[in-house]
Protein backbone atom coordinates (compact mmCIF):
# COMPACT_ATOMS: atom_id res chain seq x y z
CA UNK A 1 0.00 0.00 0.00
CA UNK A 2 1.59 3.23 -1.18
CA UNK A 3 0.38 6.76 -0.52
CA UNK A 4 1.45 9.56 -2.87
CA UNK A 5 2.12 13.12 -1.64
CA UNK A 6 0.50 14.84 -4.66
CA UNK A 7 -3.02 13.70 -5.58
CA UNK A 8 -2.31 14.59 -9.22
CA UNK A 9 0.53 12.05 -9.46
CA UNK A 10 0.02 8.46 -10.62
CA UNK A 11 1.24 5.28 -9.03
CA UNK A 12 2.17 1.80 -10.28
CA UNK A 13 3.36 -1.29 -8.42
CA UNK A 14 5.31 -3.72 -10.60
CA UNK A 15 3.83 -1.90 -13.62
CA UNK A 16 0.18 -2.23 -12.57
CA UNK A 17 -1.76 0.97 -11.80
CA UNK A 18 -2.65 1.36 -8.12
CA UNK A 19 -4.81 3.90 -6.32
CA UNK A 20 -3.00 5.85 -3.61
CA UNK A 21 -3.76 4.44 -0.15
CA UNK A 22 -5.24 1.21 -1.49
CA UNK A 23 -3.36 -2.10 -1.43
CA UNK A 24 -2.00 -3.41 -4.69
CA UNK A 25 -3.06 -6.78 -6.02
CA UNK A 26 -1.38 -9.73 -4.33
CA UNK A 27 2.21 -10.21 -5.45
CA UNK A 28 3.38 -13.82 -5.75
CA UNK A 29 6.72 -14.43 -4.07
CA UNK A 30 9.29 -16.97 -5.16
CA UNK A 31 11.64 -18.54 -2.65
CA UNK A 32 14.62 -16.21 -2.40
CA UNK A 33 14.89 -12.55 -3.40
CA UNK A 34 11.86 -10.78 -4.95
CA UNK A 35 12.00 -7.19 -6.22
CA UNK A 36 8.90 -4.99 -6.06
CA UNK A 37 9.03 -1.69 -7.92
CA UNK A 38 6.84 1.24 -6.94
CA UNK A 39 6.84 4.03 -9.56
CA UNK A 40 5.40 7.48 -8.86
CA UNK A 41 4.89 9.75 -11.89
CA UNK A 42 4.25 13.46 -11.33
CA UNK A 43 1.36 15.31 -12.99
CA UNK A 44 3.76 16.62 -15.69
CA UNK A 45 4.10 13.02 -16.93
CA UNK A 46 7.88 13.26 -17.03
CA UNK A 47 9.13 13.47 -13.48
CA UNK A 48 9.30 10.07 -11.79
CA UNK A 49 10.57 8.55 -8.62
CA UNK A 50 11.14 4.81 -8.26
CA UNK A 51 11.10 2.96 -4.96
CA UNK A 52 12.47 -0.56 -4.87
CA UNK A 53 11.46 -3.06 -2.22
CA UNK A 54 13.38 -6.32 -1.86
CA UNK A 55 11.37 -9.10 -0.21
CA UNK A 56 13.25 -12.28 0.70
CA UNK A 57 11.04 -15.33 1.05
CA UNK A 58 12.64 -18.15 3.01
CA UNK A 59 12.31 -21.72 1.83
CA UNK A 60 9.96 -23.93 3.79
CA UNK A 61 11.81 -26.06 6.31
CA UNK A 62 12.70 -29.63 5.37
CA UNK A 63 13.56 -30.61 8.97
CA UNK A 64 11.57 -33.72 9.94
CA UNK A 65 13.71 -34.75 12.93
CA UNK A 66 12.77 -35.22 16.56
CA UNK A 67 14.70 -33.66 19.43
CA UNK A 68 13.34 -36.18 21.91
CA UNK A 69 11.15 -39.24 22.12
CA UNK A 70 9.96 -41.01 25.27
CA UNK A 71 7.39 -43.56 26.43
CA UNK A 72 5.23 -43.51 29.56
CA UNK A 73 6.23 -47.04 30.62
CA UNK A 74 9.53 -48.85 30.22
CA UNK A 75 12.31 -47.13 28.32
CA UNK A 76 13.54 -46.94 24.76
CA UNK A 77 16.35 -49.19 23.70
CA UNK A 78 18.68 -47.95 22.39
CA UNK A 79 18.50 -44.56 24.13
CA UNK A 80 16.95 -41.89 21.91
CA UNK A 81 19.13 -40.27 19.26
CA UNK A 82 17.61 -38.18 16.49
CA UNK A 83 19.30 -40.20 13.73
CA UNK A 84 18.14 -43.54 15.18
CA UNK A 85 14.70 -44.47 13.88
CA UNK A 86 14.04 -47.92 15.37
CA UNK A 87 13.50 -48.66 19.07
CA UNK A 88 12.29 -51.36 21.44
CA UNK A 89 10.38 -50.82 24.67
CA UNK A 90 9.88 -53.75 27.07
CA UNK A 91 6.97 -53.32 29.49
CA UNK A 92 5.58 -55.51 32.26
CA UNK A 93 2.44 -57.59 31.81
CA UNK A 94 0.33 -55.22 33.94
CA UNK A 95 0.96 -52.28 31.53
CA UNK A 96 -2.12 -52.24 29.32
CA UNK A 97 -1.42 -48.97 27.49
CA UNK A 98 1.28 -46.37 26.96
CA UNK A 99 1.63 -42.86 25.65
CA UNK A 100 4.46 -41.48 23.54
CA UNK A 101 5.83 -37.96 23.99
CA UNK A 102 7.85 -36.47 21.17
CA UNK A 103 9.42 -33.06 20.63
CA UNK A 104 10.06 -31.91 17.06
CA UNK A 105 13.40 -30.33 16.18
CA UNK A 106 11.63 -27.64 14.11
CA UNK A 107 8.48 -26.07 15.55
CA UNK A 108 6.92 -25.88 12.07
CA UNK A 109 6.89 -29.70 11.68
CA UNK A 110 3.83 -31.81 12.47
CA UNK A 111 3.62 -35.25 14.10
CA UNK A 112 1.34 -38.27 14.06
CA UNK A 113 1.51 -41.25 16.42
CA UNK A 114 -0.08 -44.36 14.91
CA UNK A 115 -1.85 -42.07 12.44
CA UNK A 116 -3.35 -39.71 15.04
CA UNK A 117 -2.17 -36.09 15.22
CA UNK A 118 0.01 -35.42 18.27
CA UNK A 119 1.25 -32.14 19.73
CA UNK A 120 4.98 -31.71 20.11
CA UNK A 121 5.95 -31.97 23.76
CA UNK A 122 2.63 -33.53 24.84
CA UNK A 123 1.75 -37.19 25.36
CA UNK A 124 -0.04 -38.95 22.53
CA UNK A 125 -3.42 -40.55 22.99
CA UNK A 126 -3.23 -43.79 24.99
CA UNK A 127 -2.09 -46.74 22.89
CA UNK A 128 -3.61 -50.07 23.96
CA UNK A 129 -1.09 -52.92 24.25
CA UNK A 130 -1.59 -56.58 23.50
CA UNK A 131 0.65 -59.21 25.06
CA UNK A 132 3.71 -59.52 22.81
CA UNK A 133 4.87 -57.03 20.18
CA UNK A 134 2.99 -53.81 19.45
CA UNK A 135 4.05 -51.49 16.63
CA UNK A 136 4.03 -47.77 17.37
CA UNK A 137 4.89 -45.43 14.51
CA UNK A 138 5.77 -41.76 14.96
CA UNK A 139 5.83 -39.82 11.69
CA UNK A 140 7.23 -36.29 11.52
CA UNK A 141 6.32 -34.16 8.50
CA UNK A 142 8.44 -31.10 7.78
CA UNK A 143 6.94 -27.69 7.03
CA UNK A 144 7.48 -28.25 3.30
CA UNK A 145 4.90 -31.07 3.45
CA UNK A 146 7.03 -33.53 1.52
CA UNK A 147 9.93 -34.40 3.82
CA UNK A 148 9.04 -37.03 6.42
CA UNK A 149 10.87 -39.09 9.01
CA UNK A 150 9.40 -42.23 10.56
CA UNK A 151 10.38 -43.50 14.01
CA UNK A 152 9.34 -47.07 14.91
CA UNK A 153 8.89 -48.39 18.44
CA UNK A 154 8.30 -52.10 19.05
CA UNK A 155 6.57 -52.16 22.44
CA UNK A 156 6.80 -55.67 23.88
CA UNK A 157 4.33 -56.40 26.65
CA UNK A 158 5.45 -59.40 28.71
CA UNK A 159 2.97 -62.22 29.15
CA UNK A 160 1.43 -62.79 32.56
CA UNK A 161 3.68 -65.09 34.56
CA UNK A 162 1.30 -67.74 35.93
CA UNK A 163 3.92 -69.83 37.77
CA UNK A 164 4.13 -67.61 40.90
CA UNK A 165 0.32 -67.48 41.05
CA UNK A 166 0.05 -71.26 40.75
CA UNK A 167 2.70 -71.67 43.47
CA UNK A 168 0.60 -69.50 45.78
CA UNK A 169 -2.49 -71.58 45.05
CA UNK A 170 -0.63 -74.82 45.63
CA UNK A 171 0.74 -73.60 48.97
CA UNK A 172 -2.82 -73.04 50.25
Amino acid sequence: TAVIADVAATLTVNGAPVTSGIASSAIALDVGSNTITVLVKAQDGTTTRTYTINVVRAALSANADLDSLSVSAGSLSPAFASATTSYTDLVLSNVRSITVTQVVADATATVTVNGAPAASGSPSDAIALNVGGNAVTVIVTAQNGSTTQSYAINVIREPVNLIPMMMLLLDD
